[in-house]
């Protein structure tokens, strides 16, 4: 169970791919018309990407986790056919005013290995 306790700082928790095909951009256009880049990756499905990433390898996860913020550096905007790679990775932990909050590091990679855009999601872990 990722508990709090369970989370060690500087522990990369596994890796999670995503390809950018045509299905899930039309998907992601279907809900935000305005997003269309052509056969760029709209900018707003990172967060997709990365939430994706946390649910596969950050789990078992207890009831009541509060997504507390998510940030992202884009170095550039996926091709169509691009197969992504993202990486989980512990980076802080401390508890404030008796709240458990974790910072979880996320590094998207292409298939060459170039870091394609990072994002750090912090969340208030509930046990």
């Amino acid at each position: 169970m990722f508990d709090y306790d369970h989370f060690e700082v500087g522990k990369n928790y596994g890796s999670d791919s995503f390809t950018v095909d045509r299905e899930r951009i039309d998907k992601w256009l279907a809900v935000y018309p305005d997003d269309d880049n052509g056969d760029l990756m709209p900018p707003g499905m990172t967060a997709m990407i990365q939430i994706q990433c946390y649910m596969a390898r950050i789990t078992p996860r207890p009831k009541g986790n509060v997504h507390g913020s998510q940030v992202f550096e884009l170095r550039r905007l996926p091709k169509l056919g691009e197969t992504l790679t993202t990486d989980a990775v512990c980076t802080h932990k401390e508890i404030r005013k008796g709240r458990k909050w974790v910072e979880t590091t996320f590094t998207t990679r292409d298939d060459r290995g170039d870091v394609v855009f990072t994002g750090i999601m912090t969340t208030l872990v509930a046990a």
